[in-house]
């Protein structure tokens, strides 16, 4: 018989079990203790917070015989039915392999019959955000008004995706990250029933490194004890953690100090030679550099260093400034490896920027003195029409046709010299817009960076080459407008990281279309004629030509002719 993994052997069975979540434990402890549990309920958070483990503790408890203050006794015939995991009244439900209206209409006629042996029958779909939309559609009168032996427990990471009608039927409860020192406290409960031993430290690098999930952290010490055995040093816990933290780490941590690009660029190239995982390694650095920084702040008390360790970095903290660690610290720990964690490129790009001074010399303002003003020549229109316009289309081409030339020369080189000063972006609609519109334009910055930092492609196609600019909020349905055609396909298949990204930005499910508008080739940024520009003017002299417009020859004024009715 295989030995059970520690994470399903020491998952919660108590609310009191359940680490880090004490006021959502509180509050269902309270609402069964009081004969009084909501019909629906949605629990939300990152992955190992413990979303399933509460659900099924609900529905252990909702059927407990005897609890006691609200916590399922763990004695009676139905609790140990619920540990055993044989309980035929909870129903499980994957929603990412059970995503379809078939099975949720399966769902509905099940839900009608009576529990087999308790008093509730409880349906924990997990990954709920998976189910298709007509699947939603399916489930939302049984979760508004189901049978009173009937509770629904929902467990999704993405709330967001959630059509709001679901949402505003259940009690939402969102379970948070856990916190190091409480991941300390399980693993050292865990490691006292299952008699393993680790050095003062290890605990803390494996919660560290579990990023505030409970079930990482126990899967990281199932692993640990599987290689290693059951006496874990600080080495061990390093070495199987990929905390490569070694001579190599900490001298590349004092060269980025120091800004030394010989000693940085030799020992990235040595560590990609020896096959080590670069984006590792760079991580390794980085917790020396933090370790550098506390013992300068006088803050490093508590760090999980050996002695011979701590007395290495506090001479280097003697030695820098808090400036210097600090750029240290930016520049490596921004370096985005695209996936391919053994490249050694970005991280050489990364301390060669910091080295020769670039980094500064970028983020330092740049001030130049003013330039002399001298006044530019205009020659008078060689000619102008005589005839008086037809209508407002008419005008509307010929002004913008004749904007592009005077007195026959070219107008692109003197709008270059006399362009003023950059201008603020302004959409083509730029009067009363809702407020919703304003909003997203508000923060469409916030929306872009978040989208680039999601996925580099939805980034590009949303900056400023691209020409994206929110055009209209219809509910909760953001449209995209793109100057070119050419992007609306291809926006259109990053539209679900683009909404993903919205609707955390702004608060709210939102929802992204991408549509074509090419009024944005007049909303530009500067004074000079831009290829878009003319093109739109081109676009409206065409347009005025089918009206009768007649082109008048004025010279040669780039790509329209001018027209008068």
């Amino acid at each position: 018989m295989a030995q059970e993994v520690l994470y399903r052997k020491w998952r919660p069975r108590r609310f009191v079990d359940v680490v880090g979540q004490e006021p959502v434990s509180t509050t269902l402890r309270h609402a069964v203790a009081a004969g009084t549990p909501a019909h629906a309920y949605l629990f939300t958070g990152p992955r190992g917070t413990g979303k399933t483990s509460t659900g099924r503790i609900l529905a252990k408890a909702v059927n407990c015989t005897a609890n006691i203050e609200g916590e399922p006794c763990g004695a009676c015939a139905s609790c140990v039915t619920y540990d055993e995991g044989r309980s035929l009244d909870l129903i499980e439900l994957d929603a990412a392999s059970n995503r379809g209206i078939d099975e949720i209409r399966d769902l509905r006629e099940s839900a009608g019959y009576s529990p087999t042996a308790g008093r509730y029958k409880v349906y924990l779909i997990d990954e709920v955000h998976m189910l298709t939309d007509a699947a939603f559609n399916a489930l939302l009168k049984t979760l508004e008004e189901p049978p009173p032996h009937v509770i629904f427990v929902l467990a999704t990471t993405e709330p967001y995706r959630i059509p709001a009608t679901i949402l505003s039927r259940c009690q939402r409860f969102d379970l948070r990250l856990i916190s190091v020192p409480t991941i300390v406290g399980l693993l050292e409960t865990i490691g006292a029933g299952e008699g393993i031993t680790v050095a003062p430290g290890g605990y803390e690098l494996v919660a560290r490194q579990a990023t505030g999930s409970a079930r990482d952290s126990v899967n990281l010490l199932d692993q640990l004890v599987a290689y290693h055995g059951t006496d874990l040093s600080l080495d061990d816990v390093r070495a199987g953690l990929g905390l490569v933290i070694d001579d190599r780490a900490a001298d590349l941590a004092r060269a980025a100090i120091a800004r030394d690009l010989k000693a940085g660029l030799t020992l990235l190239a040595a560590a990609r030679d020896d096959g080590v995982e670069v984006r590792s390694f760079i991580k390794s650095v980085v917790e020396v550099l933090r370790s550098v920084l506390l013992l300068k702040a006088g803050a490093g008390d508590q760090l999980p260093l050996s002695d011979a360790q701590r007395e290495d970095l506090e001479r280097l903290s003697a030695t820098a400034s808090v400036s210097d660690i600090a750029a240290a610290l930016e520049a490596l720990g921004e370096i985005d490896f695209a996936g391919d964690a053994y490249d050694s490129l970005p991280a050489e790009i990364a301390f060669a920027t910091l080295a020769t001074g670039l980094r500064d010399r970028v983020a330092a303002p740049i001030v130049a003195p003013p330039p002399a003003v001298a006044p530019v020549p205009r020659a008078a229109p060689q000619r102008t029409p005589t005839r008086p316009a037809a209508g407002p289309l008419a005008d509307a081409a010929r002004t913008a046709a004749r904007s592009t030339s005077t007195g026959g020369e070219p107008a692109a080189p003197r709008a270059r010299e006399e362009a003023p000063p950059s201008q603020p972006f302004a959409a083509p609609d730029a009067g009363e817009v809702s407020e919703a519109l304003t909003e997203v334009r508000t923060r469409w910055d916030e929306i872009v960076a978040a989208a680039r930092r999601a996925d580099v492609r939805a980034g590009a196609l949303l900056s400023d080459h691209a020409r994206a600019f929110p055009r209209a909020v219809e509910g909760d349905e953001v449209h995209i407008g793109l100057q070119y055609d050419a992007h609306v396909d291809r926006v259109g298949q990053v539209a679900e990281v683009v909404a993903r990204v919205a609707s955390e930005v702004l608060g709210r499910p939102m929802r992204v279309r991408a549509v074509h508008w090419p009024e944005l080739a007049g909303a530009g940024t500067a004074a000079t004629p831009t290829r878009a520009a003319a093109a739109a003017r081109s676009h409206l002299v065409e347009e005025a030509l089918k009206f009768g417009a007649q082109p008048i020859e004025t010279g040669p004024i780039g790509d329209a002719p001018a027209v008068d009715a």
